[in-house]
Order: structure tokens, then sequence, then C-alpha cells
């Protein structure tokens, strides 16, 4: 009986997860902060709720869902012309948000462990949120290097300095933002499953 409504829990949790993934993408501030060129994004504290919650597995399920929307967004609704550019590369797209469930997951599992959750939910908020910023910027300067820090305006030598700026101001704010909330909801989500 128990193990019935465990797996009831979970699939129910992943789909409202799935359900906030897709809102947060199509909604305007509901998941992204249009600032070109880039847009910042909380969406990623979605995946890593659900690493935390659910697991490692399901955490990278939300990422995939989360990446191949925005893959889907870049093609229908693009923001700018940079995102038909860039966000219609699954590597740009998809990989890092997998990942981000990946990376969340992991460290939550060995905090707990050394039975320090709570380290590790904050720890795993802000490495999660930073495997995105980083593999994203990282793949984009890979891949379309030129043609971004010509939409950034810089030159292609100075391209890693403009990135390694994104990284210090979205990045590390995003990164906060995750490490303060993806526990906050996860202890909530947590207590409901408890009941």
């Amino acid at each position: 009986m128990k193990q019935t409504r465990n797996k009831t829990y979970r699939i129910a949790i992943l789909g409202i997860l799935t359900a906030i993934i897709i809102l947060q993408n199509f909604v305007p501030f509901l998941g992204y902060i249009p600032i070109p060129p880039l847009n910042p994004t909380i969406i990623h504290i979605t995946v890593i709720v659900a690493a935390f919650v659910l697991g490692t597995k399901e955490g990278m399920i939300i990422g995939s869902v989360w990446g191949i929307v925005r893959l889907i967004k870049a093609y229908t609704l693009p923001a700018s012309p940079l995102d038909l550019l860039l966000f219609t590369n699954p590597m740009i797209s998809v990989v890092p948000r997998i990942l981000v469930g990946l990376v969340a997951g992991f460290t939550i599992q060995m905090f707990r462990k050394r039975n320090k959750e709570s380290l590790g939910m904050i720890v795993g908020g802000i490495l999660g949120s930073l495997t995105n910023t980083i593999l994203v910027l990282g793949f984009i300067a890979l891949f379309y290097g030129n043609e971004y820090s010509t939409a950034l305006g810089v030159s292609p030598t100075n391209l890693m300095r403009a990135l390694a700026a994104i990284v210090a101001t979205n990045g590390v704010a995003e990164a906060i933002a995750a490490g303060f909330l993806a526990p906050l909801l996860s202890r909530a989500l947590m207590k409901v499953k408890r009941k």
C-alpha cells in the first residue's frame, strides 16, 4: 500500500513539475526574464527541485522536458534572432538542462549519505544552476563564437571575457536564487509526501 502511494506521489509530482516547466517556457516573466542578448532564467530551479524531491533520474527527465520545450520554442516563438541561431542546437538547448538534474541529484545524494541534506540542497542548487549557465555559454562560445561576439558587440578575442562577465552577473544571481529557493520548495513538497 505504501509503495503504491509513493509511486502515485512521484507520478503526480513529475506531472506537476512538467506542467510548470511548460508554463515557465511560454508565459513571459514566469521562467525567463528577457534582457537581451540573453534571457536569465529561473526554470532551472524546477529541475533542481525534481532532483531533490524525486531523484536524479527524475531531475534529468524534467531537465530534458525543459530542453526539448526550449528547442521547440526556439523554432516556433524565438524571442530574438539569436534564439533561432543558438537554441535550435540540442547541445545548447537540451544537454545542459539534462545535466542540471544530474548534478543537483548527484550532489544531494552525496550530502544525504553524510546526513547533511540541508547543506546538500543549498550546494546542489548552486551547482545545478551554474551547470546550466556555464554549459550553455560554453557551448555557445564553442559552436557560435563569432556570431555571438557580434551580437554582444565585442571582438571574438574578447568573447571569453564577456562570457565571464555574464557568469559573474546573471550566473551568480541565478545560482544564489537556486541555492535559496530550491531547498524551500523541495522541503515543502517533501512535507506533503510525509503526510
